[in-house]
């Protein structure tokens, strides 16, 4: 690790000379040899591979005979310098998009032999993906309570993503269909705080948030894709490095955490772990936030080994745990409420990578997940229950399992000039159990005619109970042509899916074309055309197919719908322009097409989510992303989205005890819809040869989402106190009304004895305590307030 903090980022990897290096099959591997212009050696060159826009910077020195290499690499678009004393500096801008290593040799001139050129980096991107890298230096830079459960609010940096509670967003007016791969494997499990346990920033070396342009590798929800590499230690080799983490903040929140790494030239591993508690886990649904205290705990390691010159390994294993309140309205609190919800998950992936030559490469992966769901009420509940009792005006219990077994293998060819080639299959397995019990524990709740009253105390006092497996299947073939000519860039996929569940079968073939053109080395234009089948989400899937359970809702004696995978047709315009040599702008026009449009549905006040369906989707928008490298410490960017999204009725699938929000055939807009995001971010560093400073702000505008009408709650005690925050628009709309929240971080760098350092930080987030709502009577999400003004300190000892 750096002493200074300007280069946190940068780590110093060497790697064994005497056979080619590979990478995992999600990272990339870079080799070569340093000569000068007769051909001989040049040692100690050094060479430094960096995304100028990201600041992701890579540092090694060449050997006795100029060799270097570099490995766990991210797949992105880089800048290489090689630099020794005497001699010109060499400058390269090129992409790294494979797990095929790539060899590049460099010849350094004699200074006076030629009269150097002092060259910028190029800050545009060729490829006609539209996305947005995110590095350790971001990371670093992301206020937050608790920094292990970080990484939503890091992802909001992408334009077009729609903050809401809990750690939920939306992006490009989609609900939940995303997906994080983690070292090429998917994981499309929810990964919010309400439903699993989500992913540490610390395990990651870097991210890549595709937002058009889909590779046809990616299915299942790959509306936006996060691309992760987690962070190896391969070369790793003079002695363990990590760093250890305490941190406190308001409302009686600490987290410590670990990590580590350290390895050998052909071994490599690394170590992650965190826990945190907190009396405000959750968005509560009142500015009070009654009942809401959490803990949860994350650990994760990776190994990797060098198995021969063409053979690499790599295993993972990862998991977690939560237990926390379920949030209290104030009705719940005086009757002493004390509903409890645990998550647990466990992973494990077995990754090789086989080198047939310099240009095409061979990758296997298998993986499991199991993940579980509890809801513990109060206290039992018996048939013939009398009214009243602590779990008001509804008591629930579940207990759910979802798990994923997959397996996929690719073959990669690399051809000269950039071009790459991918193609392979995938197989998918999501065997579920689910069981649930709920009962209305209070009279005058539902109508006498409801099929819910037999589960009231005056109509019977019956507790509905269901029970179900279910093993939902995706097998999957795909093969992806990036194709490099010239100043043309064109990006060809097809992918064919099948799915099933139950008794419906779906299968669908899925274009993915994309196309840029880098009109000039500062300017590029790109389009997409996307073709997509997004599976529902498997969080209580079972209960959502369920004839028993559609039978609860005003539809009762007509056959269940099917709940088939969402449709989307996904186009995307867009223009990037290099300003100067520090400045980029990309501008982003995005819509999309939708039949069996996803969404989800909030069963009463339980907590329970399950997935819902639309007849069809409409959704359009406008993204904006102003970013400006790092020039003499200042760093800084501003993301800006529009998303209009609207729907088309029925709602079918999930629980539906209420009558429907519009009429079959009727157009309505969803919760998703936002007129404008924006999200400004500003830092500031300065490293000195005995420590260092940063400085950050970080300003985030909503609009205000789609929202219930204000007047059904009237008088009511638990939600009338958000009456004041909810306006109608001028298209006649209720909204939660506009909110600008600031948030403002820093950091002191301390050196220690060798390597050591100590960082110390503080973070203040919603400075001026503004109060706000996420949501309110959302049939979806609910109502959520935003989190109050917030302190965070952070001691970080790195070794």
């Amino acid at each position: 690790m750096s002493r200074m903090l300007s280069s946190m980022a940068c780590a110093i990897v060497s790697l064994p000379f005497l056979a080619p290096p590979l990478s995992a099959a999600a990272s990339a591997t870079l080799s070569g040899r340093v000569n000068d212009d007769q051909g001989r050696p040049i040692p100690g060159a050094q060479i430094v591979l960096r995304n100028p826009l990201s600041n992701y910077r890579l540092v090694a020195r060449s050997d006795g005979q100029g060799r270097f290499a570099f490995a766990n690499i991210p797949f992105h678009e880089y800048h290489l310098e090689a630099m020794a004393p005497g001699m010109t500096t060499f400058h390269q801008d090129f992409e790294l998009r494979s797990a095929v290593p790539l060899r590049m040799d460099i010849a350094l001139k004699a200074v006076g032999a030629v009269v150097e050129v002092t060259e910028s980096a190029k800050l545009v991107e060729g490829h006609p993906s539209a996305h947005l890298d995110i590095d350790r230096s971001l990371i670093a830079l992301s206020p937050a309570p608790v920094q292990s459960r970080a990484m939503d609010s890091i992802l909001l940096a992408t334009p077009g993503f729609v903050a809401d509670e809990n750690g939920r967003f939306h992006f490009k007016g989609s609900h939940g269909q995303i997906m994080y791969v983690v070292d090429g494997v998917p994981v499309t499990d929810q990964m919010q705080a309400t439903f699993s346990n989500s992913l540490d920033p610390a395990q990651a070396e870097a991210m890549e948030v595709v937002t058009g342009g889909i590779s046809a590798e990616f299915g299942g929800k790959p509306v936006a894709v996060v691309n992760i590499t987690s962070k190896s230690g391969l070369g790793v080799t003079d002695g363990p490095q990590g760093e250890v983490t305490f941190g406190a903040a308001r409302f009686g929140t600490f987290e410590t955490a670990m990590s580590a790494r350290g390895g050998t030239n052909s071994f490599g591993w690394f170590v992650n772990g965190a826990h945190s508690q907190s009396n405000r886990f959750l968005d509560p649904v009142n500015f009070e936030g009654d009942h809401n205290s959490g803990a949860t705990e994350r650990a994760f390691t990776r190994f990797d080994w060098i198995l021969s010159s063409a053979d690499t390994l790599r295993f993972s294993v990862s998991g977690g745990r939560t237990r926390r309140d379920v949030v209290n309205l104030p009705s719940q609190q005086a009757a002493g409420q004390d509903q409890q919800a645990t998550t647990k998950d466990l992973n494990v992936n077995l990754g090789w990578t086989h080198l047939l030559d310099a240009s095409r490469s061979l990758e296997a992966t298998l993986y499991a997940r199991r993940s579980t769901a509890n809801l513990d009420p109060t206290q039992e509940l018996q048939p013939g229950f009398a009214a009243g009792g602590p779990d008001a005006p509804y008591w629930a219990w579940q207990d759910r399992s979802l798990e994923n077994l997959g397996a996929q293998a690719a073959f990669t060819q690399r051809f000269q000039g950039g071009s790459t080639l991918k193609a392979g299959v995938q197989y998918v397995a999501y065997p579920i159990h689910e069981r649930f019990r709920f009962a209305v524990t209070q009279d005058g709740v539902v109508e006498a005619d409801s099929p819910v009253y037999p589960y009231t105390p005056a109509g019977g006092a019956q507790i509905w109970s269901f029970n179900d497996h279910i093993t939902p299947r995706l097998m999957s073939a795909y093969v992806q042509d990036d194709l490099h000519l010239d100043s043309v860039i064109l990006a060809l996929g097809l992918r064919h899916d099948r799915y099933s569940v139950k008794d419906t079968v779906q299968t669908q073939w899925q274009p993915r074309l994309g196309a840029s053109w880098q009109v000039t080395k500062q300017t590029v234009l790109r389009a997409s055309y996307d073709r997509l089948m997004v599976i529902r989400e498997n969080e209580n899937l079972a209960l959502s197919l369920s004839q028993q359970a559609w039978d609860l809702g005003p539809y009762s004696g007509t056959p269940v719908p099917s709940l088939r995978p969402e449709l989307q047709n996904s186009t995307s315009l867009g223009v990037e322009q290099q300003l100067g040599t520090s400045w980029r702008v990309n501008i982003e026009y995005w819509e999309k097409r939708s039949t069996n449009a996803a969404d989800t549905g909030q069963f009463l006040n339980t907590g329970v989510v399950f997935p819902v369906g639309m007849t069809r989707g409409d959704f359009h928008g406008v993204n904006l992303r102003v970013e400006r490298a790092p020039v003499n410490g200042f760093s800084g960017y501003l993301s800006l989205g529009t998303t209009r999204a609207r729907v088309q009725a029925p709602v079918v699938g999930g629980l539906q005890l209420d009558g429907p929000e519009a009429a079959p055939g009727e157009w309505f807009l969803i919760d998703h819809d936002q007129k404008l995001s924006g999200q400004l971010g500003l830092n500031w560093e300065h490293a000195l040869e005995r420590g260092g400073v940063r400085l950050g702000v970080l300003c985030r505008y909503d609009s205000g989402l789609v929202s219930g009408d204000p007047t059904t709650v009237e008088g009511n005690r638990d939600y009338a106190f958000g009456i004041p925050y909810v306006v109608r628009d001028s298209e006649g709309t209720w909204r939660a009304r506009s909110r600008t929240v600031w948030n403002f971080t820093s950091g002191w760098e301390f050196p220690l004895e060798g390597r050591k350092k100590l960082e110390l930080g503080a973070d203040l987030m919603n400075a001026f305590n503004k109060q706000a709502l996420f949501s309110f009577l959302s049939e979806c999400g609910g109502t959520h307030v935003i989190p109050p003004r917030t302190w965070a300190l952070h001691a970080k000892l790195h070794f």
